[in-house]
Order: C-alpha cells, then structure tokens, then sequence
C-alpha cells in the first residue's frame, strides 16, 4: 500500500478503498511477508548504525572536553581513585585493585608524576578465577605489558574459587584483577587519606 501511494502519488485511503476487495493470493501473501521481514531487518540495520554513530561522536566530544591533564589535575584524579579503589582500612600500606588496565596504568602514573614513587618500589599481584589457571602465563604477560613493569615485580597470582562457576562471553579477554602495592607505604598511605580528606573539605 505505501509503495503504491509513493508511485502514483495519492493518498493512503483511497488507495485502501481500491484495494479492500482485493483477496491475496498464498504466493502473494508469503511475498508481502517476506518484504515486511526484509524491511523490519533494515530499518533495525539503520537503527543500529544510527545508534553506533550516536556513541562514537558522544565519547568523541568527551575525550575532546578532556584534553591533557594538569599536574594538579592528575594528583586530584588520583586522590580520588583511591578513595574509590584503594585500601581504605585500618593503617595498612598502599594497596589499590582493579580490572581496568587503563584505570591501573594512570593510577602508576600518577605514583610516578605525583607522589614520586619509582616504578621498581611498585610490586603486583594478579588475582584470577581458577577456572582460568592455566592462562596464567598470558594473563601475567599482558599486565605486564600494560603496566610496563617487568614480571620479576610480580608476586605469586591468587586464584579464587567460586561456588558458582562462571561464563565469560570472552574467556579470552578475561585477565583477572591486578592489585598494586608499594612496600613500606604506611606513612605514604597515611598522607593520602589526609589529601582524600583535604579534597572532602574543599568540596
């Protein structure tokens, strides 16, 4: 009916008043079924590709709203993450966990930039599903790579064990949590919890 309405250039009814007598035929019925099919399939198509761009030009317009991080800007972030991430309890030394590699590189960066703390002071522990034990090698070869701190930092992994065994759509794609310490930190985290504090008041 649209497609008769965009040829002859009429309006909707009157091609409906032509056409309600009209009795389809098996052959005709599975055509128009088919084109419905086809021409939902499409519009999906376009509604997916319409969405996508949507998402690539939002994050685009974040990442550009960003721009390069002060010092001052870093040290605040970082302040932040580990209030958010980091060991908060009792009077410990620096610990801070987390899965994102992007979330660990600039929590280093920002022991390196901010609080002066040298790469060969930072050790790592990887903590992994044992269901994905045997992956150990190429999970500790990606951290490391990510962090760009070599394996010798790298302390025995924990493998947890779940009741529950879980399905990851992209085993492959799975590298555990990486928790990041600094060796005799205790006055080091102490400072931190003061900045945390600091930032709170200021706020």
């Amino acid at each position: 009916m649209n497609e008769i309405t965009k040829r002859l250039g009429i309006p909707k009814s009157t091609v409906r008043y032509w056409c309600q007598d009209i009795v389809l035929s098996k052959k005709q019925l599975k055509k128009l079924f088919q084109k419905q099919i086809m021409g939902g399939t499409l519009s999906a198509e376009k509604l997916r590709k319409k969405r996508l761009l949507k998402i690539r030009r939002l994050k685009e317009e974040g990442i550009s709203e960003i721009g390069n991080l002060s010092r001052r800007e870093l040290f605040l972030i970082g302040a932040s993450l580990y209030l958010a991430e980091g060991y908060n309890k009792g009077d410990g030394e620096f610990g801070f966990t987390n899965s994102n590699p992007k979330i660990i590189k600039l929590i280093i960066r920002w022991l390196n930039d901010c609080c002066k703390i040298s790469k060969d002071k930072i050790h790592l522990r990887i903590a992994l599903n044992y269901l994905h034990k045997d992956r150990t090698a190429s999970v500790l070869q990606f951290w490391s790579k990510a962090t760009k701190i070599p394996k010798s930092q790298f302390s025995k992994p924990t493998f947890i064990k779940v009741k529950n065994k879980k399905t990851y759509l992209n085993p492959e794609k799975y590298f555990g949590t990486l928790r990041v310490k600094v060796r005799n930190s205790t006055d080091f985290r102490r400072k931190i919890m003061g900045w945390i504090e600091g930032i709170a008041k200021a706020a």
